[in-house]
């Protein structure tokens, strides 16, 4: 991947900007409610997987951009079978 300086500049901002809003959800993991918790999991997952990806893209690294994707996509799968389950009960 040919990527300019600049634009490395700018996903290293957003790598920092998505750890910095990691501290909430963090928080929430803590929540007496397990359907809170729940969500609260898929929540760091999907930040840790655009973390990754992110960085892949900072760092010219093909390899984490590809793990970033499958982890996000793992979890928005995750996030869609749970509507989807809480839709039927209605």
């Amino acid at each position: 991947m040919d990527i300019p300086l600049t634009f490395r500049w700018v996903f290293a901002a957003l790598v920092v900007l998505q750890l910095v809003a990691l501290v909430p959800v963090l928080r929430r993991l803590r929540d007496p409610a397990p359907e809170r918790r729940t969500e609260a999991r898929l929540r760091l997952l999907d930040a840790a997987g655009s973390v990754t990806f992110l960085a892949g893209f900072a760092l010219d690294h093909p390899a984490l951009v590809l793990s970033g994707l499958v982890c996000v996509g793992a979890v928005y799968a995750a996030k869609g079978v749970l509507w989807y389950r809480a839709r039927e009960r209605t």
